[in-house]
């Protein structure tokens, strides 16, 4: 997972409108893993990225919305990380921090 979660904020502090269909790729791939999780959070975490996949496949992107549930998905993030186990608490807080951060400034 360390590594997921690495190149997720690898692309987080890129050029978030260069993604394209990378982004939507790589949120499957985190909506493939938590689908069956069991941890605090994980439910709420797993929606809001199948919203944010959805609404960047649409045909009509808005910046604020994205903005919206990127801040959304680093909050619950943060929580989650609170009660990771071992090191992944440390790379979870450090994606809690970078999905805030592009949530703000898409949100503006």
């Amino acid at each position: 997972m360390a590594t997921q979660v690495q190149s997720t904020i690898d692309a987080l502090r890129g050029d978030l409108t260069a993604l394209g269909g990378k982004g939507t790729d790589a949120i499957q791939k985190w909506e493939d893993k938590l689908e069956s999780a069991d941890w605090r959070g994980a439910k709420t975490i797993h929606e809001d990225l199948g919203k944010l996949r959805r609404h960047l496949e649409g045909d009509d992107l808005d910046p604020q919305k994205i903005g919206e549930l990127l801040t959304k998905l680093g909050e619950a993030t943060e929580r989650a990380a609170e009660h990771a186990e071992g090191n992944s608490g440390a790379g979870l807080k450090d994606l809690a921090a970078v999905l805030q951060e592009a949530g703000a400034g898409l949100g503006k």
